[in-house]
């Protein structure tokens, strides 16, 4: 049976369920840990996917560097939660909020590839990326546990975005 869930922005009390759901998720490679700490500065960035009962069983997050850059990430459901297309709305959510608040370019790296590319997103460089957003990404490697570092860095993750709206429905914008 698929269970009803709401999706909505993070509230500071969710902040701790959010850290539970990536925990609950902490044998996937594709998904970083975060600190407490960082979930809370961040909150912002973030929505929650609630069940019937009001408990967190997901989570997802977009981050934008400038008002026309933003990155996916920190998308993830509880196991006992997957497969219900949970983690569908839950990036269609953070795909609506970008256009939403202008952010025009949209990236996320992930080690799943065709799971992402059924939501228009496609294989770039992480070369494309401004340097200042690839010291971040690296300083987020760093702060995972240490046997997270060499998979982060080997290239195992693929550098996806998607692009602007007009695009890719084959409108010219101006």
């Amino acid at each position: 049976m698929v269970e009803e869930v709401t999706i909505g922005q993070a509230t500071e009390l969710d902040v701790r369920h959010i850290i539970s759901v990536l925990l609950a998720n902490r044998h996937d490679p594709s998904i970083f840990l975060r600190s407490e700490g960082d979930v809370r500065q961040n909150r912002r960035d973030f929505i929650v996917a609630k069940d019937r009962l009001g408990q967190v069983v997901g989570c997802a997050a977009v981050h934008a560097y400038s008002p026309t850059l933003g990155e996916i990430l920190s998308v993830a459901v509880v196991p006992e939660f997957q497969g219900q297309g949970i983690g569908g709305r839950l990036v269609e959510e953070c795909l609506r909020r970008a256009r939403a608040n202008g952010i025009e370019h949209l990236w996320l790296a992930t080690v799943k590839p065709g799971y992402f590319a059924r939501f228009g997103f496609k294989p770039i460089s992480r070369w494309k990326l401004p340097v200042s957003v690839l010291l971040y990404k690296l300083r987020q490697v760093f702060q995972q546990p240490w046997e997270r570092w060499l998979p982060a860095l080997s290239g195992r993750f693929q550098f996806m975005e998607q692009e602007p709206e007009q695009v890719r429905h084959g409108r010219l914008s101006g």
